[in-house]
């Protein structure tokens, strides 16, 4: 899943990013017509994990709290619009009434979502793009994360992950 299944700049769009140090970034530019995306439904960011004998990075998203921050913003002619992110700890704290885990909703805690037989997928957060329209995702790390050093992580901008919706 880690590769581009549409025409450039529109979802899904994914690309390679390095997890290890901290304050790499990358800006990821899309857009979103009706035609291509439910806006009824979560959009993610999203990173891909290729598996190794021992999969240390995998394990050190399960055994640690591990941030990124992802900014998502809507281009409404040249005035960049923010567009709130939740994480997987922020859905939940939502569903059951309880404050979210973060105060800075551009932090987003890495978490092990799914797994295929050659990769990992890791969620960062999700989001909604209500409207047609250029959307630019931000992301950057704010910590190093060892455990990826020389691992060839993929960012993806994509429908999120089976939600049962």
């Amino acid at each position: 899943m880690s590769e581009s299944r549409s025409a450039p700049g529109t979802i899904p769009v994914s690309a390679a990013f390095a997890l290890d140090a901290s304050g790499n970034s990358i800006t990821i530019p899309f857009d979103i017509n009706s035609g291509n995306v439910d806006a009824k439904r979560h959009l993610m960011i999203g990173v891909d994990v290729p598996h190794a004998p021992d999969f240390p990075a995998v394990d050190d998203v399960r055994l640690h709290t591990r941030l990124i921050r992802v900014r998502i913003v809507y281009d409404d002619h040249g005035t960049r619009v923010p567009i709130e992110t939740e994480d997987t700890e922020t859905i939940i704290a939502g569903n059951t009434g309880k404050p979210r885990p973060r105060t800075d909703p551009t932090v987003c805690r890495l978490h092990l979502y799914a797994g295929l037989d050659d990769e990992s997928n890791l969620s960062a957060c999700g989001f909604y793009a209500k409207r047609d329209g250029h959307y630019i995702a931000e992301i950057s790390t704010i910590e190093p994360m060892p455990a990826f050093k020389g691992v060839a992580t993929t960012v993806r901008v994509d429908d999120y992950y089976n939600t049962g919706e």
